[in-house]
């Protein structure tokens, strides 16, 4: 006997959670797919981002000084390096609970460009795909929880499109809806390891977040703070106006670590007397944050120095989840081919819609009885699933990011190149969001033809005659 599903039963699977869940993974998908490239929107809107290369780099002293020269009255609490060559060096400052900004940097001339709120386009799209502003504590569990509907619906469709892995090169022409069926299938078999690679690094978010709230409170392997497994030493004594230059404590580090290409520069959270950097090591597939060094600001003593290759396996895999997730890791070549397949997915979602809508007008113009109970709650808990996160943005935009003006909170000066991206990307999915409703509201009738995609109780009807036949041959041999 076959303990497995019947191919009927794996095609409900993989329809179900494809349009019950689909609009909200949709969603999540398609603002992930532009935070893959939100940094090169960015460079694009903002000319303050944008600078010639030049033979000589400055020095990343020389960078803090002229911050701190500009802004006498911030206080310099990390500085970045530039992600091109055509890039700024970008530095985030402080002023005394009036609000952050960036501060834009050549790093040729050590110049500053401009300033910009901390809130960008990368910003913006990477908080609301990483936990929808937040809402409420809760956002994170949320966006990662339908990583498991997007792996039951691949795992699903696995076992009810029989031998896909024959079918990599084939495609039936035909009628638009034949097409787009045998696009929706093609599309997803080309597309299957990135869907798992975004279904299991989803899951692992959730994982991570699990163990930070209710197992053990840890997230790191090492660092200052109470989630880390392993505490990184305080520097002895206070570096005061007698720490050595920053340059000196770079060559410091430089000496320590000769293989680290540093990233990033600032203040050790919680360790006032220590100076923190991160970079690159040579390692495969890590975030810059997986080698770091801690140094007394005082007299250039190591304090810690992390290397991702001496990792545990779980806090390696750790460091890697987000460079898999994101395609980062080979700039910008790798990124073009994660928002490729980034749209793919969103496609094959949004797809997977319009074929069961039309299912529904074919074999019996939507009738209820032949939709998925449960579609417009999904629908309606997905309407009010975002426009909490949109009311939790404005929320998180003033109180974490805004600007105190005459003791009032304000919202963050954005600049209008960042506002034309985040309208242009909010209307834009909300057409789509519009779309789907309407397919699913009221699917058209089609007339019915020799290439007419087959109503879902023949699918499934079909589905078991195909079982059925391969147990009796089974049965024969």
């Amino acid at each position: 006997m076959n303990a497995l599903p019947s191919n009927r039963t794996w095609f409900r699977i993989h329809s179900f959670t494809g349009v019950v869940t689909g609009l909200m993974l949709f969603v999540i998908c398609f603002s992930g797919t532009f935070a893959v490239v939100s940094h090169e929107l960015d460079w694009l809107a903002n000319p303050a981002l944008r600078v010639a290369p030049q033979a000589q780099q400055a020095s990343w002293g020389e960078l803090v000084e002229a911050v701190e020269r500009e802004y006498p009255d911030g206080q310099v609490l990390w500085i970045s390096a530039p992600l091109y060559s055509v890039s700024t060096a970008m530095a985030l400052v402080d002023f005394e609970g009036r609000g952050m900004l960036k501060i834009h940097v050549d790093p040729y001339t050590a110049e500053i460009t401009g300033q910009s709120s901390f809130v960008d386009f990368q910003r913006f799209i990477r908080n609301f795909h990483m936990n929808l502003f937040g809402l409420g504590g809760f956002g994170i569990y949320l966006v990662s929880a339908f990583s498991i509907t997007l792996l039951i619906s691949l795992v699903a469709a696995l076992f009810f499109y029989r031998r896909w892995w024959t079918r990599f090169f084939r495609f039936r022409t035909g009628r638009p809806r034949v097409v787009l069926s045998e696009s929706h299938k093609t599309a997803g078999l080309w597309s299957l390891w990135f869907v798992a690679l975004m279904a299991l690094t989803g899951i692992w978010y959730l994982v991570e977040m699990t163990r930070l709230d209710f197992v053990d409170g840890k997230f790191s392997h090492a660092g200052t703070g109470p989630s880390a497994v392993h505490a990184v030493p305080e520097a002895e004594t206070s570096a005061g106006p007698d720490g050595l230059p920053l340059d000196a404590l770079i060559e410091r580090i430089a000496e320590a670590r000769p293989d680290l290409d540093i990233k990033m520069v600032g203040p050790a959270v919680s360790h006032p007397g220590a100076l923190y950097v991160e970079g690159d090591a040579g390692h495969v597939l890590v975030r810059s944050r997986a080698n770091f060094v801690h140094v007394d600001k005082a007299d250039g003593r190591i304090l810690y120095s992390q290397d991702a290759a001496e990792l545990p396996l779980y806090w390696r895999w750790s460091e890697t989840a987000d460079p898999l997730h994101f395609g980062d890791f080979g700039g910008l070549w790798s990124k073009a081919i994660w928002f490729l397949f980034g749209l793919v997915l969103c496609g094959l979602i949004f797809t997977g819609t319009w074929l069961h809508a039309s299912r529904l007008a074919a074999s019996s113009g939507g009738q209820a009885r032949h939709r998925w109970p449960g579609t417009w709650a999904a629908m309606a808990v997905t309407l009010l699933v975002l426009v909490a996160s949109v009311r939790a943005g404005f929320g998180q935009a003033r109180e974490a990011y805004g600007t105190t003006i005459d003791g009032v909170r304000e919202l963050p000066s954005l600049t209008a190149g960042v506002q034309a991206l985040i309208v242009g990307w909010v209307v834009l999915t909300l057409l789509l969001v519009a779309v789907w409703i309407v397919l699913l509201w009221r699917p058209r009738r089609n007339r019915a033809g020799p290439d007419a995609p087959p109503d879902l109780p023949a699918l499934e009807n079909r589905f078991d005659r195909r079982s059925r036949a391969g147990h009796t041959a089974r049965g024969v041999r």
